[in-house]
């Protein structure tokens, strides 16, 4: 099996279903690593991850992104993901220390996230964004960015997500399906794939097995003869924080806030834990900056 992350894309049964397929093993573990994630926000970081690097294939153009985030009112609260064009994934879990024993078992019930929404924004540079919103249905990750599909875009869709952790915590599979169904799809193929998902076992679960997603797909879900899968690109756990970044956002905050900050200040980034100091000297730079301006 292929160590390296990656995206595939594909088409199946006559080009009546399209098909995008991730292998994020090693993603997912860089992301449990980076905010010591506990074992079911390792599954809800990594499921989302997982399901942003498939919907990151829909993007168009350099510098478009997707962002997908999950709110909930529950103790484990959800988490925001991003991707963007070049498979470059960050994000952070906003609970990231919750931890239920429930969740030692691959499964990531959504009840722990209460009552709530699913979120998924496509950004292009130069043009606005697009958001589409859907209310949390019980169920798992997959379910819900399945239910998202039909009721905000109006696209039936099936997806399997998986993240398989051991007891120390390292991350021993992670990968996902998503299949959707093209408007002149034959009823009876839907059908028939329907089938065949409900008897097909957890992705990450087969991945463990030894499996590469283009077997999983082959072996399960369709034949040789009607359908077809190539790889899309690498994916990979990247943050673009940079202390650039983060003085222009301290920018932003006008000289009267930053007056208040002249004893220095070191801001960290949500995304991967890095920080950066900021002096009172820098900071009195940046006001008599501003001051310059105008």
């Amino acid at each position: 099996m292929n160590k390296q992350d990656m995206l595939y894309r594909g088409m199946a049964m006559d080009g009546q279903f399209r098909v995008f397929a991730a292998q994020s093993t090693q993603t997912v573990q860089t992301a449990r690593d980076l905010h010591d994630l506990s074992p079911i926000n390792t599954f809800l970081l990594g499921k989302m991850l997982t399901a942003a690097a498939m919907l990151s294939l829909d993007l168009k153009g350099p510098g478009s992104e997707v962002s997908l985030r999950l709110d909930g009112d529950g103790e484990l609260r959800g988490a925001l993901v991003m991707c963007n064009d070049l498979g470059e994934l960050r994000g952070y879990a906003f609970a990231p220390s919750v931890f239920f024993e429930e969740a030692a078992e691959n499964f990531l019930p959504v009840k722990h996230l209460g009552s709530g929404s699913m979120t998924v924004i496509r950004s292009v540079a130069g043009k606005q964004p697009t958001m589409g919103h859907t209310t949390l249905v019980e169920g798992e990750v997959a379910q819900n960015l399945a239910h998202y599909f039909e009721q905000s875009e109006q696209i039936p869709t099936a997806v399997n997500l998986g993240v398989l952790i051991d007891k120390e915590a390292r991350v021993r599979a992670a990968g996902g399906l998503l299949i959707q169904q093209l408007p002149q799809a034959d009823p009876a193929r839907a059908e028939l794939l329907i089938a065949r998902l409900a008897s097909t076992p957890n992705i990450s679960d087969l991945m463990d097995m030894g499996l590469g997603i283009p077997q999983i797909l082959k072996r399960f879900l369709f034949t040789e003869k009607d359908f077809s899968l190539e790889e899309a690109h690498p994916i990979q756990y990247k943050c673009n924080c940079s202390r650039e970044r983060f003085e222009r956002g301290l920018r932003l905050l006008g000289k009267e806030e930053l007056s208040e900050m002249l004893d220095g200040v070191e801001p960290q980034c949500h995304f991967c834990n890095a920080s950066y100091h900021f002096s009172g000297k820098d900071i009195a730079g940046l006001i008599a900056s501003l001051e310059r301006k105008g």
